[in-house]
C-alpha cells in the first residue's frame, strides 16, 4: 500500500468507495468524454462544495441535477 501513495501526485489523495458505486460510475462515463471515474467524482464533489458557503436545499440539488443532466452526465 505504501507504494501506491509514493507514485501519487503530492495535489492528490485516495478515497474509496463501494464497488458496486464504482462501476456505476464507470458505466455512467462510458461513451462520454469525462476520462476517468475519478475525473467524474472530482467534477461532482466541486459542484457540491462549491456552494458550501451557502444553504444547501431541495433546489439548490435540483439545480445541480439540471445542470448535469444538461451536461450528459445524468
Amino acid at each position: 500500500m505504501i507504494s501506491v501513495f509514493k507514485e501519487l501526485d503530492r495535489e492528490k489523495t485516495i478515497i474509496s468507495i463501494p464497488t458496486k458505486l464504482a462501476k456505476k460510475v464507470e458505466e455512467k462515463i462510458r461513451n462520454s468524454d469525462i476520462k476517468s471515474a475519478s475525473e467524474y467524482v472530482t467534477f461532482l464533489l466541486r459542484l457540491i462544495l462549491s456552494e458550501e458557503s451557502e444553504v444547501y436545499s431541495d433546489i439548490d440539488d435540483k439545480k445541480v441535477r439540471e445542470r448535469l443532466k444538461r451536461l450528459g452526465y445524468l
